[in-house]
C-alpha cells in the first residue's frame, strides 16, 4: 500500500519518540495485513486486531508508540478458510510460515511474511521504503472450547501430551523407546498413521498437525465458547475463553493510515486481556525491539561488516572558521571600495581631460567609469534585493540610496555634457561660463555626498546588521522554535524563516521526488501564522551569501535518514561552513526516560547521534535529565574523552510550550468521547445515560467549555453497528450543537497530543486520547454506564 512521506516522519506519541527506522517497519507490517485484508475481504472471512495490535487500536489509533509487529486473530473456521486460498492469493514473493514450512517454528500460529529472504536489490528497496528486512503479521487462532470445563480440561491435556511428545523428540530429552510407545498409543488412539514419517522433523510436524486437529475438534454449533488453546488454554485453563458472541459483530478502528477490524465489545476484550488497559505500561517481554535488529545483525556476522548509519570522526568536533569569502556582506564591503575607487578615477580623468581641453572633457573612458559606477550600484541593489528581501525596510534605505546616488551621477554627468557641448560654439563671454561650469565639477562633490551616504546606509543596514536563520522542518516541529524567536527583540537583526521540504530518497541517497512534489513538500499551510510573520522560500536563500550569524535547526539527519532528507544545503555539516553559530533545538519534545527504558534508549541512538547534534555548537533539552541521557549516548557513541564536550554544549532551557494552564475565570475545556464500543456493551442503558450526563454538563454551563468527540468518528461506522441506536445518539448530538450547547470534532491519532495540550479534563470511552491526557498529566475519567 502506498503511504505518504508524512507517514515516515519522524514523531512523538505520548512523550515516546519514533524514528522513520520504526515507521519503515510499520509500513513494511501494514502492508502485509493490506495483504491478508484483501484476501479476507474477497472471500467474506473475518479476522481481527488482536493483542497488541487491538491494544493500539483501542487506546493509540494505530500501533502501541513502543511496539513494532501486528497481531490478528481468526476463528478456526475462518482461518481454515483462509489457509486454503493464501497460497494463490498472496503476492509472489510472500510466504506462511507455519510449523510445516518454517524451521524452529513450533507455534499453532501462522505468520504472513512479505518475502522469503531478506532483499537489498536496489528496485526491491525502491518500492518498500528502503526497507530491506522481513516483516510480517501473525495469525492466532481461536478454536471453539467445549461448554462443559471437565470436556475441555480433558481436551486440554490431550493435546499438551501430543506436544510434549513431540518437543522431546525435537530437543531428545526422550528416549527412542519412549517416543514409539507414545507413538504406538497416539496411533491407536486417534486412528492416524505416525510411523511413516521419514524423519523426525516430519513426524514432530505430524505430530504438531494431530494437536491442531484436536485443538479444531470442537464445532461452532456445540458452544459459546471460544479461546485461543495454544499456550493461555492449556496454561490458565477453561477460565482463559471468552464468549462467541464477542467475535460475531466488527468495526473497523482508525489504524495509522489505514483501518482494522476489531470486535465491537473491544472494551469487553480488551479488559479481559489486560484488566486496566488504559494505564500505560511501557514494558516489553513479547520480542526484541525492534524485530529487524536481529535480521540485520545475522548480516552484519555473515558478511563481516557493519550497518553503520553515522561513524564518528573526531574531526567533527573541529569548528570551522565560517567562509564568509562569498557573503552579501564581503560582497558590499567590496562593492563599496569599487564604487569610491571608480568614482576617484572618473575625477581624475575628468581633471585631466579639463586640463587639456575642456571641449573635449566628456571622453569615454570618463564615460565608461560612470557607466561602470551606475551598473556596480544598481548589481548591488539587486545583490542586495534577492538576499535581504525586497520588503525588509534595510534594504529599502539601501536600494533607496543606490538609487539616489545613480541618479546624482547621471544628474552631474548630464550637466557636464551640456557644458562641454557649449564649449567652443558660443561667444567668448559665454565660453568663459561653460568652462567655469566645467572646473566647477572636477570634484563630482554632489556624487561624492551621494556616496557617502550609500557607505552610510550600506554599513549600518547590511554591515552592522545580525542575521538569524530559523530551519523549521514541518508545521508543528516549528512551535519548539517558538521562544527562540520571540526572544529576539533589537532593530538591528533580520530574521529568517525557511521552513525546509521533507524529501523521500532511495537507497543510493537521490531524491525520488517530482519537481511538482518537492514543491509542495513544504506544507506551509500548516505553519501557524502567529508564530512566524515572514517566510523565505528554500530555494531561493543561498547561505553562502547569507553567512548568518546563527543559525536553529531541527533536522537531526543530514543524510543519514533511512528515508527521508532536506535540501543537502541545509545539511549541519554544510550550515556551519558559513555560519558563525550552529543551535540544535529538538523539533520533538519526549517524555522523560532513563537506562532501564530499553526501547526510549533504542530510538535514542537514531535522532542524538547524529549530524544535526554532533555538529551544533550548542544543543537545547528541557530537563537535566533530558541532558544526562542525551550526554551518555554521545560519550558511548564518540567516547569517554568527549563527555566534558557534550556537557558543556547541551543547554537545559524548559520552554514551557507543552503546558498550559486555565486562568482565573475562564472556563475548563472538556473532552467528552463516546466510542463506539458503547454501542454493543450498553446498547440498552445508552441513549438515557447519555443524555443524563449531557444534563449534568448543561447545569455546569458556566464552568465547563464541553466537546463531544466520537471513537472511531466516521458516523457510518456507527451506524454499521447498531443504526437504530447510533440514530438515536446522532439526533441528541446536534440537537446540543444546535443550541449551543457543545460542539462535535472528530480527530485523527496525529491530533491526540495537540488536543490534549488544549484541553482541560477528559471524561468518556477509551480513545487514543486518553494517553495523550495521561501523558501531559490531565485529569481523565472513564464512563462507567453501568451505573
Amino acid at each position: 500500500m502506498l503511504h505518504t512521506i508524512e507517514f515516515f516522519r519522524d514523531e512523538v506519541r505520548n512523550g515516546f519518540y519514533i524514528p522513520t527506522a520504526i515507521k519503515q517497519a510499520w509500513a513494511a507490517c501494514l502492508d502485509v495485513l493490506a495483504e491478508i485484508d484483501l484476501i479476507c475481504e474477497n472471500h467474506k472471512i473475518k479476522y481481527f486486531a488482536d493483542w497488541g495490535t487491538i491494544l493500539g487500536a483501542v487506546r493509540h489509533g494505530g500501533f502501541v508508540p513502543w511496539d513494532d509487529d501486528l497481531d490478528i486473530c481468526m476463528l478456526r473456521d475462518d482461518y481454515i478458510r483462509f489457509r486454503e486460498v493464501a497460497d494463490q492469493e498472496l503476492p509472489g514473493q510472500f510466504v506462511i510460515h507455519d510449523y510445516a514450512r518454517k524451521e524452529d517454528h513450533w507455534l499453532f500460529l501462522s505468520r504472513v511474511v512479505n518475502n522469503s529472504r531478506m532483499c537489498f536489490d536496489k528496485d526491491y528497496l525502491n518500492e518498500h521504503n528502503n526497507f530491506p528486512w522481513l516483516a510480517g503479521v501473525d495469525i492466532f487462532v481461536k478454536d471453539y472450547l467445549y461448554a462443559d470445563d471437565e470436556a475441555e480440561r480433558q481436551r486440554d491435556s490431550e493435546v499438551m501430551k501430543i506436544i510434549a511428545l513431540a518437543d522431546g523428540m525435537v530437543q531428545g530429552t526422550l528416549s527412542k523407546q519412549a517416543v514409539a510407545a507414545s507413538i504406538d498409543d497416539l496411533e491407536e488412539k486417534y486412528s492416524v498413521n505416525l510411523k511413516g514419517c521419514s524423519c523426525k522433523r516430519d513426524t514432530a510436524v505430524a505430530l504438531y498437525s494431530l494437536a491442531e486437529q484436536q485443538m479444531a475438534r470442537v464445532s461452532p454449533e456445540e458452544t459459546d465458547r471460544v479461546g485461543q488453546i495454544f499456550p493461555w488454554v492449556l496454561k490458565i485453563g477453561p477460565a482463559a475463553g471468552e464468549s462467541k458472541e464477542l467475535y460475531e459483530t466488527v468495526i473497523r478502528l482508525p489504524f495509522e493510515d489505514t483501518t482494522i477490524p476489531v470486535p465491537a465489545a473491544y472494551n469487553t476484550v480488551l479488559a479481559g486481556k489486560y484488566g486496566n488497559y488504559c494505564e500505560i505500561r511501557k514494558v516489553w517481554n513479547g520480542h526484541d525491539y525492534p524485530f529487524f535488529e536481529a535480521q540485520k545483525a545475522d548480516i552484519e556476522q555473515l558478511s563481516g561488516e557493519k550497518f553503520e548509519r553515522f561513524k564518528f570522526d573526531r574531526l567533527m568536533l573541529e569548528r570551522p572558521v565560517p567562509d564568509k569569502s562569498n557573503s552579501l556582506k564581503t560582497i558590499a564591503e567590496e562593492c563599496l571600495n569599487e564604487l569610491e575607487a571608480l568614482l576617484d578615477d572618473a575625477e581624475n580623468v575628468l581633471r585631466k581631460n579639463i586640463e587639456c581641453d575642456p571641449a573635449e572633457c566628456m571622453t569615454e573612458e570618463f564615460t565608461k567609469l560612470i557607466s561602470d559606477s551606475q551598473q556596480l550600484a544598481a548589481d548591488l541593489g539587486t545583490l542586495v534585493e534577492q538576499v535581504k528581501g525586497e520588503d525588509r525596510d534595510c534594504t529599502k534605505r539601501v536600494i533607496e540610496a543606490l538609487q539616489g546616488y545613480c541618479d546624482t551621477l547621471w544628474m552631474e554627468y548630464q550637466e557636464l555634457e551640456q557644458g562641454c557641448k557649449g564649449v567652443g560654439c558660443v561667444d567668448n563671454e559665454s565660453k568663459s561660463v561653460n568652462n567655469d561650469i566645467i572646473k566647477a565639477k572636477v570634484m563630482l562633490d554632489k556624487s561624492r555626498r551621494a556616496l557617502d551616504e550609500v557607505v552610510n546606509r550600506v554599513k549600518k543596514d547590511i554591515l552592522g546588521r545580525r542575521e538569524i536563520l530559523f530551519l523549521p522542518i514541518g508545521g508543528k516541529e516549528s512551535k519548539r522554535l517558538k521562544p527562540f524567536y520571540e526572544q529576539i527583540s533589537d532593530d538591528m537583526t533580520d530574521i529568517y524563516i525557511v521552513p525546509l521540504p521533507l524529501l523521500r530518497k532511495t537507497v543510493l541517497g537521490e531524491i525520488s521526488m517530482s519537481d511538482e512534489e518537492i514543491e509542495e513538500a513544504v506544507h506551509l499551510e500548516d505553519y501557524p501564522e502567529d508564530i512566524f510573520a515572514v517566510y523565505v522560500d528554500w530555494m531561493a536563500y543561498d547561505i553562502s551569501l547569507h553567512c548568518p550569524d546563527v543559525v536553529y535547526i531541527q533536522n537531526p539527519y543530514d543524510d543519514t535518514n533511512p528515508l527521508l532528507t532536506v535540501p543537502p544545503a541545509f545539511y549541519a555539516s554544510n550550515i556551519r561552513r558559513y555560519a558563525d553559530k550552529l543551535v540544535y533545538v529538538p523539533a520533538l519534545r519526549t517524555g522523560e526516560f532513563g537506562a532501564e527504558d530499553v526501547t526510549d534508549q533504542y530510538n535514542l541512538k537514531h535522532y542524538v547521534t547524529a549530524p544535526g547534534i554532533v555538529y551544533s555548537d550548542e544543543v537545547i533539552v528541557w530537563s537535566d535529565n533530558i541532558k544526562e541521557q542525551y550526554v551518555n549516548a554521545l560519550t558511548s557513541f564518540a567516547g569517554e574523552d568527549t563527555v566534558d564536550i557534550w556537557s558543556e554544549r547541551i543547554k537545559v532551557m524548559d520552554d514551557k510550550t507543552d503546558i498550559s494552564t486555565v486562568e482565573p475565570g475562564e472556563k475548563r475545556k472538556v473532552i467528552y468521547c463516546i466510542g463506539a464500543n458503547e454501542l454493543t456493551e450498553h446498547a440498552d442503558t445508552l441513549a438515557g445515560a447519555i443524555g443524563d450526563r449531557l444534563s449534568i454538563f448543561s447545569d455546569s454551563n458556566d464552568s465547563i467549555q464541553l466537546t463531544i468527540a466520537l471513537y472511531p468518528g466516521e458516523r457510518d461506522t456507527w451506524i454499521s453497528v447498531n443504526s437504530k441506536l447510533s440514530g438515536e445518539l446522532f439526533e441528541l448530538f446536534d440537537r446540543g450543537v444546535a443550541d449551543g450547547s457543545y460542539e462535535i470534532i472528530t480527530f485523527k491519532q496525529e491530533d491526540a497530543d495537540d488536543l490534549a495540550g488544549n484541553y482541560d479534563a477528559y471524561y468518556g470511552s477509551p480513545s487514543p486520547l486518553v494517553p495523550a491526557f495521561v501523558t501531559k498529566k490531565k485529569p481523565v475519567m472513564i464512563a462507567n454506564y453501568d451505573v
